[in-house]
């Protein structure tokens, strides 16, 4: 039956209302949600809100500069994350002095362009939105073991002096440029230290290591909020996607089935897990990877330990076994078990290792070493020129895990 004018101009009016409604709706939640700009107090995907808690959490000074506040004498890293306008000669001059001093200046970039500062370090950048994990090209105290997010925008050296630290065939992500007694460490997006990446690959490793080398300073002089498209265009693009979703489940429900899912196995060619297993173990030994296997395995467990234990992973396997031991014994008795197995290596050091490592992981969660809990001392509010876990002078360095007394620094 066709709908006469009136029938016709209720369904209009019901079209427009859903419209309405939809663009309202995305434009109030737009309105909630937390800012987009890389600063160590948004709490959004771009935000390094979570590398800031994780760093006051194990109890390194952090502190936020601001338009017209002056550089923090004695820190030990400077963060400028995601600049979103070039920056100025004289601030580049000013971060390269910070460098020269002996701190330890990062800069991730973003896609607003830095000719000043690339001139300064005689580099180029190819800009590219590819995501990919980059992994180490060269010995670095902070990135020359790990693998870490980012997009495959190249850092390319123009003159002798930096040194391409971390990418992939072709590319590189991070360079390091000496200077004085610091360096620059630039990189080639935020991706590394931002909230929704914090999780991948040897993110936290990377912030952790920057924390250990003294105090942290989140330079947010040159951020901006960026534009939001036009509320109506969104709300309606995704009025439309939403509706051609629900067409395409309509079609896909309402199709055809070709057949089983998953045809039953023949009879008599069912085996057990163990079976399986066994099997599995015969070509690891056939090839020779068993060595290999129960390497990379180790390796992942003194990550791991790193992560959750702060015992750095490029310490020694008895070095760590000794810092564990004041506070869990028993982790590590089975860290020195598996170290162990790993040296005596022969048939069957896979599965010595891998129990080793378990037992491990298993105590540390039941009762993590030295059961301290974090330090949060008080201080004045982010951004007001004292860091938020005291002044620089009067904040102890963090203790490791286990209460070996106090971290190393990281050395030059």
């Amino acid at each position: 039956m066709i709908p006469g004018k009136g029938g016709g101009r209720a369904l209009a009016a019901a079209a427009l209302a859903l419209v309405a409604a939809t663009v309202l709706g995305q434009a109030g939640r737009r309105g909630a949600e937390p800012s987009r700009l890389a600063s160590a107090e948004s709490t959004g995907p771009r935000g390094l809100a979570a590398a800031r808690e994780l760093l006051a959490a194990r109890g390194w000074p952090v502190a936020r500069r601001g338009p017209g506040d002056p550089p923090f004498a004695g820190a030990g890293t400077v963060v400028v994350a995601a600049p979103a306008t070039p920056l100025p000669s004289a601030e580049v001059a000013a971060l390269l002095e910070e460098a020269e001093e002996g701190a330890t200046v990062v800069v991730a970039l973003d896609r607003a362009a830095q000719p000043a500062l690339l001139d300064a370090l005689g580099l180029a950048l190819a800009p590219s939105s590819e995501y990919r994990f980059a992994h180490g090209l060269a010995p670095h105290r902070l990135v020359g073991d790990l693998s870490l997010p980012g997009r495959a925008a190249s850092l390319e050296v123009l003159r002798p002096g930096p040194l391409p630290v971390s990418g992939g065939p072709g590319w590189a992500s991070a360079v390091s440029a000496p200077a004085g007694r610091g360096e620059v460490l630039v990189l080639s997006g935020p991706e590394p230290l931002e909230n929704a990446h914090l999780l991948e690959g040897d993110a936290v490793s990377l912030v952790l290591r920057l924390g250990a080398l003294g105090p942290v300073v989140f330079d947010e002089r040159f951020l901006q909020a960026s534009s939001p498209p036009p509320p109506a265009r969104r709300g309606l693009l995704l009025l439309g996607a939403q509706l051609l979703l629900g067409g395409l489940t309509l079609v896909l429900a309402l199709g055809r089935r070709l057949g089983a899912i998953r045809p039953p196995p023949p009879a008599g060619m069912a085996q057990t897990a163990r079976d399986y297993l066994s099997s599995l173990a015969v070509l690891y030994r056939r090839a020779g990877a068993e060595p290999e296997l129960a390497a990379q395995a180790w390796a992942a467990l003194r990550r791991r330990l790193e992560r959750r234990a702060g015992i750095p992973a490029r310490l020694a396997d008895a070095d760590a076994a000794r810092r564990l031991a004041a506070g869990n014994r028993e982790v590590a008795l089975a860290l020195a078990r598996g170290a162990a197995a790993l040296a005596g290596g022969g048939p069957g050091v896979l599965l010595r290792v891998t129990r080793a490592a378990a037992e491990a992981e298993a105590l540390l969660g039941v009762r993590p070493p030295g059961g301290a809990q974090p330090r949060h001392a008080g201080g004045p509010a982010p951004g007001q020129g004292r860091f938020e876990g005291g002044p620089f002078a009067a904040s102890p360095a963090p203790a490791p895990a286990g209460g070996a007394g106090p971290a190393r620094p990281i050395h030059r």
